[in-house]
């Protein structure tokens, strides 16, 4: 049966409900669903198993078909070391799943006979059913899609309507030995009836209470006079839920499908006092009354609301702090994290190493203190984290159990990295100009990222020293660059790193604006100045004043409007449409092109004076050709965007150096678009006429690449990909090296070397 069919699963979910609920015996229940699950549902093979107390195994007790292999025919041993899935669901009373059989590593005896018969995945459910033996549902699939969700929970539900079922039938039938000794021997009806410690009432057809007991009594604050054959049952109901009761009382002699046995709801006693109430009803065999037993559980509920309300208000606090939030065990595994861990680490975090997801480091920090914080005691410190560099005040306190033992961390970082810039920036202003120089450009050597720029290329160091430089100044700026090397990123670096990173970064792109507007837009205008003008507006200059204005496509402005625009940042000031007083702003202009300034002013398109204004501070961003080097670096931080998605993308060694060899007209922007592309619909035929034949067979063979593991860094990834590239590749060529390396389009020498290395034999 194809797990496609999880489409229709509302089908044989009906299915098995309809046997559940109409069942009379526990065995026909079983072998029915166990047989739904695999005519009508996705799976191959269906078994239920219980613990037999002869051998001390839990053993199949109804299997469908039941001539297919079973690995789990001759049963389980419970052990502290459980052997397989169902032993793992048993002895954890959990839902688990194994959706690829034959890459799993845990279970290498069941995994062999599994694989063996053909089976994909398997789902175990443990299925709880007191007084009835506890059982497991054990599903075994042949199809290699994986199991959905949907199916999941879909199964937790059918587990868990059997669970009751399966009690259900046992209580029913101890009621009916119960009512059957009753009627034997009244005196021993009543002392149990009377004794059983929960409020009990059996009910007539009608709703009359024939019989309450003492503790029914005590609950409703009523007389026995006054209830028995007196009150009908329904008295006793809030009015919310007495229209439900009624339709359960009813419903359960016309022997309906879907009235539950065991269900909560609430009563008010004698002095008004509303009670919340755990029932269970069973109908008396023969007879259309019913017994009915009520357990007080208002302080639970009561306590339970209040917990959660609370729970409510400190996670509300918890998810809305800025700083970051996280728990973790003395082995620095992350167990919880708030919304902004979550949005910095990723939803693959938990259960990692703190240090790792944090702070990118692949050994514990050496300021977290973990020693003392085990030992009751609090570290306090302000660091920076190498993963971006930013600075955190750092507070890590023990989280005690009931016994004192500490089990637990709790770690709180503000970022105070605004704060340690400004005090840096302090610093800078006292220290002589040139020693800071060179303090800024030894801390970016070796660097790969700079804000959000990223590239560790000689070309990139000498942009970001280009930065520095700029951001210590208050000079005007020019980055030159072909589309898509990122020039707004190195005007916004330049602006957050200058002494107006507390004022607006304002964006203009001026090759989109109508040259009709264009100084409207600019110098803003007053209510009136012309048709439309409803209100006073202000222009970029205004918006920008304080801080930086950044021109891209400076080149599309025209003569008018550079006329102006140099008048106003060379201290002339401008005068908005329809108003006569003269502003002056007080603003920093960097401007972004990809066209030849020279080239404009040459053939008379830019004025002179306005070019000789803005190009005071050039920098020129090279494309992305031109450090290739820097492309597994932006592939890495392409691809983490896409961490925790179903389907994360595996860039090979052989895609890799694909990469390598196009030209990127595009640039940055073309390979993020790539990068997103391949993400989503793994599609890579932009490039396809750069592979040779035998490349473009390997690329397309990719998808039968296992799944790279999560947790590796990029170059790790690649060595694992490539691994299985080389060995797959010598499979399919029956391990001859001479024909794998002429598909692989490397020498016979370097594969010898690639084995070698990987360690493939």
């Amino acid at each position: 049966m194809n797990v496609s069919n999880s489409k229709n699963s509302a089908s044989w979910i009906s299915k098995c409900r309809k046997i559940i609920f109409e069942g009379q015996q526990s065995k026909s229940i079983l072998d029915g669903i166990c047989r739904i699950l695999t005519d009508d549902g996705p799976f191959t093979l269906a078994s239920y198993s219980e613990l037999s107390h002869e051998n001390g195994k839990v053993m199949p007790v109804s299997i469908f078909p039941s001539d297919r292999p079973f690995p789990e025919a001759s049963g389980f041993v419970l052990s502290s070391s459980p052997e397989s899935p169902a032993a793992v669901a048993w002895s954890q009373s959990r839902t688990f799943v194994v959706s690829q059989i034959s890459t799993d590593m845990n279970f290498h005896e069941w995994q062999s006979a599994a694989v063996m018969h053909g089976y994909e995945s398997i789902v175990t459910l443990p299925v709880s059913s007191a007084p009835h033996p506890r059982g497991i549902l054990i599903l075994y699939s042949q199809s290699s899609e994986p199991v959905t969700r949907e199916i999941i929970v879909a199964l937790d539900e059918l587990a868990t309507l059997l669970g009751r079922t399966l009690a259900f039938l046992a209580e029913k039938t101890i009621q009916k030995n119960e009512i059957e000794a009753l009627a034997k021997q009244e005196e021993m009806y009543h002392s149990v009836f009377e004794n059983t410690g929960t409020g009990t009432i059996i009910i007539d057809y009608d709703m009359t209470i024939l019989h309450a007991n003492a503790k029914l009594l005590e609950m409703t604050g009523y007389t026995r006079e006054e209830v028995e054959n007196n009150m009908k049952w329904s008295q006793f109901i809030a009015p919310q839920d007495n229209e439900r009761m009624q339709k359960y009382h009813f419903g359960r002699r016309k022997k309906e499908s879907g009235i539950p046995t065991e269900y909560e709801c609430r009563i008010i006693d004698r002095s008004g006092r509303l009670r919340y109430i755990d029932m269970k009803v069973g109908m008396i065999p023969g007879s259309l009354q019913s017994i009915a037993s009520f357990n007080d559980i208002t302080k639970k509920v009561l306590a339970e609301e209040q917990l959660k309300e609370s729970e409510s208000r400190l996670s509300a606090i918890i998810e809305a702090f800025d700083g970051l939030i996280y728990i973790s065990d003395p082995n620095y595994n992350i167990l919880f994290m708030n919304k902004t861990v979550r949005e910095r680490a990723g939803i693959g975090a938990a259960n990692a190493p703190c240090y790792k997801i944090i702070h990118g480091l692949d050994q514990p920090c050496g300021w977290c203190g973990q020693t003392r914080v085990l030992t009751g005691g609090t570290v306090r410190r302000e660091i920076k984290s190498p993963l971006d560099d930013k600075w955190f005040s750092f507070t890590r306190t023990p989280v005690r159990q009931i016994d004192g033992k500490v089990e637990r961390i709790q770690t709180i970082l503000i970022d105070i990295t605004e704060r340690k810039l400004a005090e840096e920036a302090l610093a800078k202003k006292a220290d002589v100009l040139s020693d800071e120089n060179r303090r800024l450009r030894s801390s970016i050597k070796e660097r790969y990222k700079f804000g959000e720029i990223i590239g560790k290329s000689p070309a990139m160091q000498s942009v970001y020293e280009l930065i520095l430089k700029a951001a210590t100044s208050n000079a005007h700026v020019i980055i030159q660059g072909e589309s898509g090397t990122g020039k707004e990123l190195v005007a916004r670096a330049i602006h957050h790193m200058s002494d107006r990173k507390g004022q607006r970064f304002v964006p203009v792109n001026c090759g989109a604006i109508s040259e009709n507007i264009i100084e409207s837009e600019f110098f803003g205008y007053k209510k009136g100045a012309f048709t439309g003008a409803n209100r006073d507006k202000p222009g970029y200059l205004d918006i920008a004043d304080g801080g930086t204005l950044f021109l891209d496509e400076i080149g599309e402005i025209g003569l008018g409007m550079q006329v102006k625009l140099l008048r106003a940042i060379e201290g002339g000031g401008y005068t908005p449409v329809g108003d006569n007083m003269v502003k002056h702003p007080n603003l920093r202009i960097v401007a972004a092109t990809n066209r030849n300034l020279k080239d404009l002013v040459k053939q008379g398109e830019m004025r002179q004076d306005f070019f000789y204004r803005v190009h005071v501070i050039p920098i020129h961003l090279p494309s992305l050709r031109e450090r290739k080097e820097d492309l597994p670096l932006l592939i890495e931080h392409f691809i983490s965007r896409f961490e925790g998605s179903q389907n994360p993308p595996h860039i090979t060694g052989n895609i890799l150096e694909t990469f390598m060899r196009y030209p990127w007209p595009g640039n940055v922007r073309e390979l993020e678009n790539v990068i997103k592309r391949y993400a989503t619909i793994g599609n890579l035929d932009f490039f396809q006429s750069l592979l040779s034949e035998p490349e473009a067979q390997l690329l397309t063979k990719q998808s039968a690449i296992p799944e790279i593991p999560k947790g590796l860094h990029l170059e790790e990834a690649m060595a694992f990909a490539e691994k299985e590239i080389i060995r797959q590749t010598l499979e399919g060529c029956r391990w001859h090296k001479g024909k794998a390396s002429e598909i692989l389009g490397i020498h016979r020498k370097t594969l010898f070397t690639k084995m070698r290395k990987l360690g493939i034999k």
